[in-house]
């Protein structure tokens, strides 16, 4: 594996997951397998081109570059891979940052409870978590939804998410101030790994690198299904083939 970063290579061991053995994958992964193929249909460098000119926006000023602190940067987000790669989604909630673990807490509130009314004008990736819990929770009942079996659901089981944490191949780090992200060596200016720094820990903004991490699937469904919510159920139908019932819609 070839990740372009020094001692990556030794350290993480990608097992082979093929798509031809899904049924061998929990099935709220399943579901979501098509994102694997989506990712491949648009590259990182086609995403530079849609994120350059926000990246680019006026803004506050930024603070310089702490080519210092990339070091620490790269080796936390070497152990939270790390993390991913051995399936150990307990310890995954402390890599993550505050505003990204109350997006966790939100996401399991708005799958037993949210009516479909306000969960349509939700975005796309967070549209189609929810239905995929509330999918899995009507398959197994006994599903655990609290945050360590949310993040093995959403991030360890979740193939494309976990092909995009482990297999990609990495940009350069950059840091300013507290904020630190890291690219695509194919397009190192895209944000696509987004970091916080909190309480002097760096850590990892998964509800921030989510929505980048997904974009290939939400350009896929929007050229099948104009509204937001139908993209999603289109993903979780047409290519997770498991249907979304309207008591998945309803509460």
């Amino acid at each position: 594996m070839r990740t372009g970063k020094a001692g990556m290579q030794r350290e993480i061991r990608v097992p082979v997951l093929l798509p031809s053995r899904s049924s061998m994958v929990p099935a709220l992964a399943r579901s979501l397998l098509v994102l694997a193929l989506s990712l491949s249909a648009m590259p990182f460098s086609l995403l530079a081109l849609a994120f350059g000119p926000i990246a680019c926006a006026p803004s506050e000023p930024l603070p310089p570059e702490d080519p210092a602190a990339r070091k620490e940067l790269d080796a936390f987000f070497l152990r939270f891979r790390q993390k991913v790669q051995d399936n150990q989604a307990d310890s995954l909630p402390a890599y993550l940052s505050r505003e990204s673990l109350n997006w966790i807490d939100d996401i399991r509130r708005a799958s037993r409870t949210e009516p479909v009314a306000y969960l349509k004008d939700r975005a796309f990736f967070e549209i189609l978590a929810v239905l995929a819990l509330r999918v899995e929770r009507r398959m197994d009942p006994a599903f655990d939804d609290h945050p360590a079996p949310l993040l093995d659901k959403l991030v360890v089981q979740n193939w494309p998410v976990r092909k995009s944490l482990i297999k990609t191949d990495l940009g350069e780090s950059k840091v300013r101030g507290s904020i630190g992200t890291i690219g695509t060596r194919e397009a190192p200016n895209v944000p696509v790994f987004q970091f916080i720094r909190e309480g002097g820990s760096w850590k990892f903004h998964l509800v921030k690198s989510l929505p980048l991490i997904l974009q290939g699937a939400e350009s896929l469904a929007r050229q099948r299904k104009a509204e937001r919510l139908d993209q999603a159920i289109f993903v979780i139908e047409q290519f997770g083939g498991r249907r979304v019932l309207p008591e998945d819609l309803n509460r």
